[in-house]
């Protein structure tokens, strides 16, 4: 493999990478977004463009000067995701490899997510994927299974409405306790009975890898609305019992439709390891609950290092690098941004349902 350049830019958090020729981690650079998108309580799309414009630059420079040899090719987010904020990655990319005259690959970042669990942010190699892993990608816009078998990736299961962390984050702008709402929820919950707030926990009929979580978003908001509860969170002082009930009793609901479909997953298609990536996959409870069921299975389970758990360049990189061993290139001069598409990396299959 070639020491890779690795470049995310797909919503809100600008980030590069280098990794070595055995997917060691050189140097993770990431610029946040949070402060500029909390006071509207998400994303801006034209806002994270020109946030991205602002910070590429400054953090490719860095990211050069700190690299322990010269980078020899560059990978690149191309999609799924916002499209400006995708286009401003992209075309900086393109331009880079070109007048360097480096190899460029193309990256889908939800691939990107899946070999994030492999990567070692201590500088060590990057681990190698074993035959058969069921993955689990959760974050603010996916939710899904995956089949990594033999190189090649098949979707087993999605969300069909909203995606489990858009759906933390909205509970929690409701509750008023800030944005992004994924890690306040977790905090809220720790100190919160999970048994103290009934939620509906819907399934998909005819199809038990699927879930949903649009009606379990719903209930949540109704339950704090209809209990006076709005806006509680951002009330001085401690946090108010019943908020930290109403996230506990949040969390678990989300986390049990994540993990509901993962017995009859393993009985069918017997993975030698288990991963989840994504940024739900920092959530406290989901990563105690994944350990232990795989325990009880006998399947091993790997989680990514909490940073990793974010959007990163690390992961583009390395996901770069296996995309071109096995024999794949772009043309910077052609190389588009696609905002819902998923690029297809060698193997994985194509879905007829969105993503």
């Amino acid at each position: 493999m070639l020491r890779t350049l690795g470049i995310e830019t797909s919503c809100d958090e600008s980030a590069v990478a280098i990794i070595d020729r055995d997917g060691a981690v050189e140097v993770a650079l990431l610029s946040s977004q949070i402060e500029a998108h909390a006071p509207f309580g998400g994303v801006v799309p034209e806002l994270a463009s020109r946030e991205h414009l602002k910070a590429l630059p400054f953090l490719a420079a860095e990211a050069l000067a700190s690299a322990r040899g010269e980078v020899e090719m560059v990978a690149v987010t191309a999609g799924p995701g916002l499209i400006g904020a995708l286009l401003v990655g992209v075309r900086f990319a393109a331009a880079f490899a070109w007048g360097r005259g480096l190899p460029l690959v193309a990256v889908d970042h939800l691939e990107g997510h899946l070999v994030s669990p492999f990567l070692d942010l201590g500088g060590g190699p990057a681990r190698e994927e074993p035959e058969r892993v069921l993955a689990l990608v959760a974050s603010g816009g996916h939710s899904s299974w995956y089949l990594m078998e033999n190189g090649a990736r098949r979707r087993l299961g999605r969300t069909r409405d909203d995606a489990a962390g858009e759906s933390f984050d909205k509970v929690a702008q409701v509750l008023g306790v800030g944005y992004p709402g994924g890690p306040a929820i977790d905090a809220l919950a720790r100190h919160g009975d999970p048994s103290a707030v009934t939620l509906p926990r819907p399934r998909i009929k005819d199809a038990p890898f699927d879930f949903s979580f649009s009606g379990l978003k719903s209930a949540a908001i109704r339950w704090i609305r209809d209990n006076n509860a709005a806006g509680a969170g951002s009330a001085a002082g401690d946090p108010l019992p019943e908020v930290m009930h109403l996230a506990a009793s949040f969390e678990a609901a989300v986390v049990e439709q994540l993990l509901t479909p993962l017995p009859e997953l393993v009985a069918r298609y017997r993975p030698v390891m288990i991963t989840a990536s994504g940024g739900v996959a920092a959530n406290t409870l989901l990563r105690c609950e994944l350990a232990a069921r795989g325990r009880a299975q006998g399947v091993e389970v790997l989680l990514p290092d909490r940073r990793l758990t974010t959007d990163n360049a690390a992961m583009i990189a390395y996901s770069g690098q296996i995309s071109h061993a096995a024999g794949r290139t772009d043309d910077p001069r052609r190389l588009d941004a696609r905002a819902r598409e998923v690029w297809q990396p060698p193997g994985m299959r194509r879905q007829s349902a969105t993503v």
